[in-house]
């Protein structure tokens, strides 16, 4: 057996395959063990991912109605696409699950282990592979970013494969370098990151090509035509949105417009030109490198960053012992093209605003590096042998006291550290004893709209014809009602918001006034989905409370025995005070009721909502002019649609009050900042 071993795989010896083997069993272990639990809750971009994927699985639409898209809409700025797309499979055959959907990031990530130990191989030594390997394996970094399903987290395994390809033995080959540069572009749809960081890792990767005489100038032209088609609708995808363009569908795939700004022009400081937080960031992106943690829980744990502290400084000698032999022995190996990747990935932690996730493309190279250096000073014997078991066996404790807190205490659902342990058990619960009746769902955590779509399975059809959705041109839009479920709180109810403060937005109340307007009444909802953090205040109001985690299904008999409100709630089918006719018929209806002007257009989208709204005003006596509108003869009160608006189903609907001294007249409309108003209207202004 032993002798076939070492026909087989003449590279290494027995006792190091089997160590090989032995460390990816225990990688494995580590990243598949009680997935579905660990971490415990499901983090809201997870189920936004996962919902998106089995919507576009069963109804060929995502949640914003766009078929097959190069990238999800999500929240309103975007999504990255391709890990949904890769758990389409793992849905199809398991249901829409928490462990399933995060199985495939588990898979990427035991595959990685893999990747680099064969790179490391090829690279420098069997010695040398096992030694990255042991790196990965134990890695704080990888162990949390391969058991959640953030999307973004694909990118070092895409990235990783294009590596693999190059350190094949018959990496000459167009086809194998035409692989590795396809999975490099195909990267820009992991994460938005790379849309900087790709086309700079792709020149490195073609510098590294020509510099081993792997590839000619007529090579090189073919594999940057290639990578540019791959890339090209991400390309189209940005130039849509920055140009404001009209959304494209062609042969059923969508290329979007967002509904608010992007996502990647919001953690840019390219987009952003802010000198002054650029600075900032890099003693952030220092610590980082350093050992640090960003602080949040889903990325690392107390005590632990994405590097154990001061390691990094242990990759010096392995740069310096690579940069001279690129320089004095022209060696341009693997260990040059992995230094590549973790300059150009350093270059982008540059450009972003940091956390451990944000600059995920830096942490593998850096890892490999840390490999080099600790192997480049255990060469030899004596006390440098010493020093490598040193070093080793102190990553071994660091890595110990890690995975002790990172299955113990940090995802104790009874240290509450998540704070959303059993929200899917309670909704589910809640459905369970609804039937079609409405279910108010709790508003903490932030964007609860999205989990009741992917425990209670909502069609996306359904979604869209019967949702309220605020601040809808947003890059966070928040979904206030669907289907039969509302995260409104009723008024009278033991969970009533308080008058002033941050708890009740004046989008809210606004949803709350039409849904009473249309005669629906929120105080008979009798089920309700709380936080743990409302539990005594809804005891105290009389509702029977049933605890699941961090969250009660809690049943309201009061509004039971009323009649409870069934669903769908929403019944937006007609203007404001319909017996009484607009006071304008444009774009919008306008109608006037008291001190309240109401903008209203039925069969609208979030588009009808994109332009500021310009509202002027002009006093009947010029002295109640407040100063800065005595320049321009009226009060300037302009507003986006989302400071008091909202979409109902294919209805818009925006509240505005008035001031309250007597008003001469109004003028309204829309306008695009440098080209004018789309519309306007001018009317008179008593009621």
């Amino acid at each position: 057996m032993l002798q076939w071993i070492r026909q087989r795989w003449p590279a290494y010896c027995a006792p190091e395959l089997i160590a090989a083997v032995l460390l990816l069993a225990v990688g494995a272990g580590l990243r598949l063990y009680n997935l579905g639990q660990i971490p415990p809750a499901f983090f809201k971009d997870e189920a936004a991912a996962a919902y998106d994927a089995w919507a576009l699985l069963h109804y060929g639409i995502d949640r914003n109605g766009y078929s097959w898209p190069v990238h999800l809409v999500s929240w309103g700025s975007g999504q990255n696409a391709l890990y949904s797309y890769l758990a389409m499979p793992f849905i199809v055959l398991g249901g829409l699950a928490e462990g399933v959907f995060r199985l495939p990031m588990a898979l990427t990530g035991v595959l990685s282990l893999f990747l680099i130990w064969r790179i490391g191989v090829r690279a420098e030594s069997s010695g040398f592979a096992l030694l990255v390997l042991l790196l990965l394996a134990l890695s704080s970094w990888h162990l949390i970013a391969t058991r959640w399903a953030l999307e973004s987290n694909l990118l070092p395994f895409v990235l990783l494969l294009s590596v693999y390809f190059l350190s094949r033995p018959d990496r000459s080959r167009f086809l194998i370098q035409a692989t590795a540069v396809f999975f490099l572009a195909l990267s820009v749809y992991a994460y938005g990151t790379a849309y900087f960081f790709a086309p700079l890792f792709l020149a490195l990767t073609l510098l590294w090509l020509a510099g081993n005489r792997l590839a000619d100038g007529r090579r090189l032209l073919a594999l940057a035509a290639l990578a540019f088609v791959v890339t090209l609708p991400i390309i189209l995808l940005v130039v849509v949105n920055f140009f404001d363009w009209e959304p494209i569908e062609l042969f059923g795939v969508s290329i979007p417009r967002y509904s608010g700004p992007a996502r990647y022009s919001g953690v840019s400081f390219l987009f952003r030109q802010d000198g002054g937080a650029f600075l900032a960031n890099l003693p952030d992106l220092a610590g980082l490198l350093l050992g640090r943690g960003d602080g949040l829980k889903w990325n690392a744990v107390d005590g632990y960053g994405a590097l154990p502290p001061l390691a990094i400084l242990l990759s010096l000698p392995g740069l310096v012992v690579i940069l001279y032999r690129a320089k004095v022995r022209r060696d341009y190996g693997l260990h040059l093209l992995m230094a590549g990747w973790f300059a150009a990935a350093l270059l982008t932690g540059l450009l972003v605003e940091v956390n451990i996730n944000r600059t995920n493309g830096l942490w593998l190279p850096a890892i490999y590096l840390l490999g080099c250096g600790i192997f480049f000073i255990g060469r030899g014997g004596g006390r440098r042998r010493l020093l490598l078991y040193a070093l080793l066996a102190a990553y071994g404790v660091y890595s110990g006291l890690f995975l002790y807190q990172y299955f113990g205490p940090h995802t104790d659902p009874d240290k509450g550290r998540f704070n959303t342990v059993g929200r899917g058990a309670a909704i589910l619960r809640a459905l369970q004893a609804a039937g079609d009746e409405v279910i108010y769902v709790s508003l903490k955590p932030a964007q609860p709209g999205i989990d009741p779509m992917f425990y209670g399975q909502i069609p996306p059809r359904e979604y869209l014809d019967t949702r309220i959705l605020a601040l809808p041109n947003s890059g966070l839009h928040f979904p206030l009602a669907y289907g039969q479920f509302i995260f409104i709180s009723p008024l009278d109810s033991p969970l009533r918001p308080p008058a002033s403060g941050g708890g009740d937005w004046p989008w809210r109340r606004v949803a709350r006034d039409a849904l009473t307007q249309q005669g629906i009444d929120l105080e008979r909802v009798a089920h309700y989905v709380l936080h743990r953090k409302e539990a005594a205040t809804a005891a105290a109001g009389g509702l029977a409370l049933e605890r699941y985690g961090d969250y009660y299904y809690a049943h309201n008999p009061a509004a039971a025995a009323a009649g409870a409100l069934r669903g769908p709630v929403l019944r937006i089918d007609r203007p404001p005070a319909a017996a009484t006719p607009p006071i304008v018929q444009d774009r919008f209806n306008l109608y006037r009721q008291g001190n309240r002007l109401t903008y209203y257009k039925a069969g609208c989208t979030a588009d009808d909502t994109r332009e500021e709204f310009f509202l002027h005003i002009l006093p009947a006596d010029a002295a109640d002019l407040p100063p800065a509108g005595r320049p321009y003869g009226f009060a300037n009160r302009d507003f986006a649609f989302g400071e008091y608006g909202a979409l109902y189903g294919d209805n818009c609907w925006a509240v505005v009050p008035l001031p309250e001294y007597p008003i001469d007249r109004i003028r309204t409309g829309q306008y695009v900042p440098g080209r004018g108003p789309i519309w306007q209207a001018e009317f008179a202004g008593e009621n």
